[in-house]
């Protein structure tokens, strides 16, 4: 019997809770699973913060290794709505929204827009699918972006939500 709640604890000692500075988000990531790799500064005021996913080798349907990845994009001086932003991000890289949801079915306690969406890359020509998040918290407009290749995107869709969900 002990080694079965010390068994239903490690997951929980294992999860780390993030904070995005100079704002009041918080999110939870899995220590064994997702790996940071870099902050990235804006010119025009904000951050990327990137992390892969690292937990078991992920092989998509032509035998290729994929890195699922998260990328939280942090704007402070942002004077646009919502979907300005989601179409300024439409311009730069354009995608098919496959759905639309709300703090119902996804988005973080804090609101605003969010996205399932695909793509494909010109230059691997691969399919890819995402989730991408739209808020505001103090005045700060804060994306989050998780993708991987259309063909193991059932695959991650649980972390994917576990992400999503410890959005606060």
């Amino acid at each position: 019997m002990m080694v079965i709640a010390v068994a239903m604890l490690l997951p929980a000692m294992v999860s780390a809770q993030l904070t995005i500075p100079g704002t009041n988000v918080t999110y939870r990531l899995d220590n064994e699973s997702w790996r940071y790799l870099r902050t990235f500064e804006l010119p025009e005021g904000g951050d990327i913060y990137l992390y892969c996913y690292t937990g078991h080798v992920v092989v998509d349907t032509e035998a290729d290794t994929v890195l699922p990845f998260l990328r939280i994009y942090v704007n402070r001086n942002y004077d646009g709505d919502l979907y300005d932003l989601v179409y300024e991000r439409y311009e730069k890289q354009p995608y098919q929204s496959l759905k639309e949801f709300t703090k119902g079915d996804g988005l973080p306690s804090k609101g605003g827009i969010g996205y399932i969406g695909a793509y494909t890359n010109p230059s691997d020509q691969k399919d890819y699918r995402f989730y991408m998040t739209y808020f505001v918290d103090r005045g700060t407009m804060v994306e989050f972006r998780l993708e991987t290749t259309n063909d193991t995107f059932d695959e991650m869709d649980f972390e994917f939500k576990d992400i999503l969900s410890s959005i606060k």
